[in-house]
């Protein structure tokens, strides 16, 4: 994983040197930045998939609430989104869980991102919860997961045939780093994928991570 962007880096900066087009030159700088944007994304998965083998992370659990940050993360993929329209679904904007906020930001993170690599155009982030348990979706209308993958995905470095190439992004850990995540939190994760449809992430938290509804 590491090898791929660093032979890209080695070579786009062999190339570099008998570009005498300034426009070709900078054409070629901007690949060897997005070359080490996509370093820095890696080693920062590596790290944090690597702190939570070691151990259970230091957790500070605070009240969240799950309206506001799912909006918060729809805000901050703006830029990234393309042609999918991101929307989140709430109505029970004082809904909150005592959770790490950072973790569950990359939480919904991870699972939207990797979202945006297979949807079609739309994914909906819906938050919900009753006295028992408070439920968040993630749902997009991509090309769907055989079910025969569906808890592969959860491995470190497993991907679909689709993500293998690297035009899609991602390195195989980001729904794993979910996995562990959501357990800290004493949450459960499950996967429901209809082919030619789309796929629907769910996140329960149980009662005793209930805050208020």
């Amino acid at each position: 994983e590491l090898r791929t962007p660093v032979a890209r880096l080695r070579f786009g900066l062999e190339m570099l040197a008998d570009i005498e087009s300034a426009e070709l030159r900078r054409e070629k700088l901007n690949a060897l930045d997005h070359d080490i944007e996509q370093l820095d994304k890696l080693i920062d998965e590596i790290l944090t998939y690597a702190r939570l083998e070691q151990g259970t992370p230091n957790i500070e659990f605070k009240p969240v609430l799950l309206g506001e940050l799912c909006e918060q993360l729809r805000e901050e993929l703006e830029t990234i989104r393309g042609d999918t329209v991101i929307t989140v679904d709430c109505d029970q904007p004082a809904l909150e869980v005592e959770a790490e906020e950072r973790y569950l930001h990359r939480v919904l993170q991870n699972l939207v991102t990797n979202a945006l690599r297979y949807a079609g155009s739309q994914i909906v982030m819906v938050v919900g919860g009753d006295e028992d348990q408070v439920v968040i979706h993630v749902d997009d209308n991509g090309p769907g997961i055989p079910e025969h993958e569906r808890e592969r995905v959860f491995k470190p470095f497993a991907r679909l045939d689709k993500s293998r190439h690297r035009a899609s992004g991602g390195y195989g850990l980001g729904l794993s780093i979910v996995s562990r995540l959501i357990g800290l939190h004493d949450g459960s994760l499950s996967i429901n994928s209809e082919i030619g449809k789309g796929t629907l992430v769910t996140l329960r938290f149980p009662e005793s991570r209930l805050r208020q509804i």
